[in-house]
This record gives C-alpha cells, structure tokens and sequence, in this order.
C-alpha cells in the first residue's frame, strides 16, 4: 500500500491505500466516525459545531503522494465518493 497525503477543507489525513480513491474514501469513512464520536456524547452546542468544522469535508478531496499542497494530485468529488461508500457499506 502507498502512503497518501490527503486534504479537505480543514481535514488532512496521511493515510495507507492502494489507490488514491481508496484514500478518499478512507478520509469520507474517517470523517463519518469523527462525527458519530461528536453525537454520541452531549455537549454544548457551540463545541459541537466547532469540533464539526474541524472534521467536515469540502465539496472536493485532494489526494496526493508527494505532500500537503503538492502539484499533480487527484481531485474527487466528495459526495460522489460518498454515495459510492454508501453502497459499498450496504452490500457488505
């Protein structure tokens, strides 16, 4: 497995895949449970949403080799990754 450099929004993630879609959907898994961690507890609402805003996604996942920020990374559109991850999720 290659290591990934994988950045949305405020999220930035070295994650271990094989391809640079299988990184982006880890990041969309990654981002699903953080935020499942955040519900399951009360808290004040103003914590809430911060601690939100730190692990939401952007409308796009940039997922590169070489490091944050570099050229040449591929760029997946995060609700269609989504929606791929949610029929995978179902089938199994």
């Amino acid at each position: 497995m290659a290591k990934y450099y994988v950045q949305s929004g405020w999220v930035r993630l070295i994650l271990d895949a094989r391809t640079p879609k299988d990184a982006a959907v880890k990041a969309i898994q990654w981002s699903h449970d953080r935020q499942a961690e955040v519900f399951a507890e009360p808290a004040d609402d103003r914590i809430r949403e911060a601690e939100l805003l730190e692990w939401q996604l952007d409308d796009q996942i940039t997922v590169n080799e070489t490091g944050f920020g570099s050229h040449g990374g591929k760029v997946f559109d995060t609700v269609e990754l989504a929606a791929v991850r949610e029929r995978v999720v179902r089938r199994t």
